[in-house]
């Protein structure tokens, strides 16, 4: 056995869940198959619980307790029936055995806690073939079956050690928060290339954009890619679902979570290490503390109209960050870097890192050459008005120097909102701007649980640390 094997061998034993864990996730399970299964027969519905997921696929991670759990409503149902009565019947029959959420995605759905194990239940149609799906959660079943019949010796431990190892350097999870890779995306990677370490060696070769061909065909992926090319116009790595091919599993990875996976295997098969599969702690306030007082660190607190699917809120503060970085950047404003965290109920914040949170009172413009009349007339009329010295430099350039605007970042900031809060949920929210100081900085983490400021204090990521040390 090579030092390579032992060191993913130990982590394996870290990572398997325990007999424990199988049987009280199962029992949770039969718990609420059994409450379903009475509620359906008491009012004549029709209809088969089943367990679906990781947990099925044996791909699951020690410490996780989800369970994803679907419904599945006879076909003849409409999209209506099970979107609505489906969701409705669910819910009456889990509401006494755990606390009970409403969530959304393409429909509704219910998520109960029983016991420490959080279980999603979805409603969806019972189909003999995935060319029936009439829901996005249709293929889920389906997904099911691919992964059972192609997960086999033993690469089901190795889509363990990949999810471990995406999690670890940050690039797991396909939801609007991370913009990472899906637990089925990498079950898919682990069939594709036959195991972690041949998944790494792939993705260590790989150049944006990326085509991965988990049809097998090659001229059948090739016409598949270029109708996804057209459908996903936005996406850096293509890989068709092999359940429905019209669907590109890995749309929602973002260019750099992309591109810390690619450097994150690079760095493994260069020097491997438990880094890849050690949790990262969050850090304290005390490790930006010595040099916050000399940074501009920026936190601008929204609240929404009203609260939001996860999904949803993410995604609209990621816009407003957005807003914000442009907003920032058109007053000259240099931000060296913007992250979003929410607590997933209202209350979101933005997090922007500026070169300085004032600017000078006055701009020096770079004008053109003597040589041309007309740039010459166009920028003298343009500096005129508002110029306080227009000349010509040594180098026979016409320069200016005029009053900006607007030189406070957080002013500006508190004052014209409406220019970067555009997102429907936060259009009439007033925001709440600090700028984190020393003397500050504690009363911010206890406000906002330390989250919000977290990817500050983190100086380099440890994989990447021991990487190029």
């Amino acid at each position: 056995m090579t030092g390579i094997d032992e060191l993913l061998g130990s982590v394996l034993r870290e990572i398997t869940p325990t007999e424990e864990e199988r049987k009280k996730i199962l029992q949770v399970f039969e718990k609420i198959r059994d409450a379903l299964e009475k509620h359906l027969h008491r009012v004549g519905v029709r209809a088969e619980v089943t367990l679906q997921g990781s947990i099925v696929h044996e791909t699951w991670l020690r410490g996780d307790r989800d369970l994803d759990v679907f419904v599945l409503y006879p076909e003849e149902w409409s999209v209506s029936d099970v979107k609505e009565r489906g969701f409705q019947l669910i819910k009456e029959a889990v509401e006494n055995i755990g606390r009970v959420e409403v969530r959304y995605a393409e429909h509704p759905y219910v998520r109960v806690v029983v016991d420490d194990v959080e279980a999603d239940i979805v409603p969806a149609f019972k189909l003999k073939s995935p060319v029936n799906i009439r829901t996005a959660v249709d293929r889920t079943p389906f997904h099911t079956q691919f992964v059972i019949e192609h997960l086999k010796n033993g690469l089901n431990n190795d889509v363990r050690l990949l999810k471990k190892f995406m999690k670890t350097v940050g690039v797991y999870g396909a939801e609007v928060k991370t913009k990472g890779f899906s637990g089925y995306a990498a079950e898919l990677l682990v069939i594709k290339y036959g195991g972690f370490l041949n998944t790494l060696k792939a993705a260590s070769e790989w150049r944006p954009p990326v085509y991965v061909n988990t049809l097998g065909d090659e001229a059948l992926f090739r016409d598949v890619v270029r109708r996804l090319v057209e459908k996903y116009p936005e996406s850096i790595i293509y890989m068709p679902d092999p359940v429905d091919p019209s669907r590109n599993v890995t749309a929602a990875v973002s260019l750099e979570k992309l591109s810390k996976f690619i450097l994150s295997a690079k760095c493994f098969l260069e020097k491997p290490g438990l880094r890849y599969f050690e949790d990262v702690g969050e850090g304290e306030p005390a490790d930006i503390a010595e040099t916050i007082d000399e940074r501009c660190v920026i936190l601008v607190e929204v609240e929404a109209s009203t609260r939001l699917p996860p999904e949803v809120i993410w995604g609209e503060l990621d816009r407003i960050r957005d807003r914000c970085v442009k907003f920032l950047v058109n007053h000259d404003f240099n931000v060296y870097y913007s992250t979003v965290w929410t607590d997933e109920s209202k209350r979101g914040v933005v997090v922007l890192e500026l070169d300085e949170c004032e600017k000078p009172a006055y701009k020096l413009y770079e004008g053109p050459p003597f040589t041309d009349l007309n740039r010459v007339t166009d920028f003298t009329r343009k500096h005129a008005g508002k110029s306080v010295k227009i000349w010509l430099s040594r180098e026979g350039k016409l320069m200016s120097i005029s009053r900006r605007s607007a030189r406070n970042s957080l002013d500006l900031l508190a004052t014209r909102y409406n220019e970067y809060l555009v997102s429907p949920h936060f259009k009439n929210s007033k925001p709440v701007v600090y700028r984190v100081t020393r003397g500050n900085i504690e009363a911010l983490a206890s406000k906002y649980g330390f989250n919000v400021l977290k990817d500050l204090t983190r100086k380099i990521e440890p994989w990447l640390l021991e990487c190029t040390s």
